[in-house]
């Protein structure tokens, strides 16, 4: 009677004691929890963002901007609280119809904070973003980009982005800040 009394102790302490870590770690990466592909996943929303830049008095190098996504990759706006949704040409279209129509001289958007989530070969990053337009001393415009993307042999690319504009009575939240 000792041995099978033993041996179900010994399977209940092994049992607390696996569940009793699994709870801890699972909290530990839910908390802490880095994407395996971060880097790689930032520098392509960070590739992303560069591509639209325009600088030396409105030049800018339109064809690269699909160097970064997927042909097939859907761009979705809320600016005026309706969603648009443009392919990517459509998109590189309509960015350079609004850099020669507002005679946009310098345009920059980087990423204020940003999170990254990855399962295998798909990803997210929910990124805060500031627009700097003609001068890189005021913030014109801030935002919250959510960027999909995708694993291809070339690396990773954006298959698409939602996004939507900070607006009166519409602040960015402290979570999409890294704040607490």
């Amino acid at each position: 009677m000792k041995f099978p009394t033993l041996a179900f102790l010994s399977c209940l302490y092994i049992f607390c004691s696996c569940n009793s870590s699994n709870t801890n770690s699972n909290s530990a990466n839910s908390n802490n929890y880095t994407a395996p592909d971060d880097a790689s996943i930032k520098k392509a929303v960070d590739d992303a963002y560069a591509s639209l830049r325009v600088s030396d008095g409105g030049k800018s190098h339109y064809d690269s901007i699909k160097n970064y996504f997927i042909p097939q990759a859907q761009l979705i706006n809320f600016i005026e609280d309706t969603a648009q949704i443009l392919s990517i040409d459509d998109f590189v279209r309509a960015f350079k119809a609004y850099i020669d129509s507002s005679k946009i001289q310098s345009f920059k958007e980087q990423e204020i904070y940003g999170r990254t989530d990855q399962f295998g070969n798909i990803a997210q990053r929910i990124s805060s973003y500031k627009t700097y337009i003609n001068s890189l001393d005021m913030v014109k415009e801030r935002g919250v980009n959510s960027f999909q993307l995708i694993r291809t042999p070339q690396g990773w690319k954006v298959s698409s982005i939602i996004w939507d504009v900070e607006k009166s009575g519409k602040p960015i939240p402290d979570y999409y800040l890294g704040k607490k």
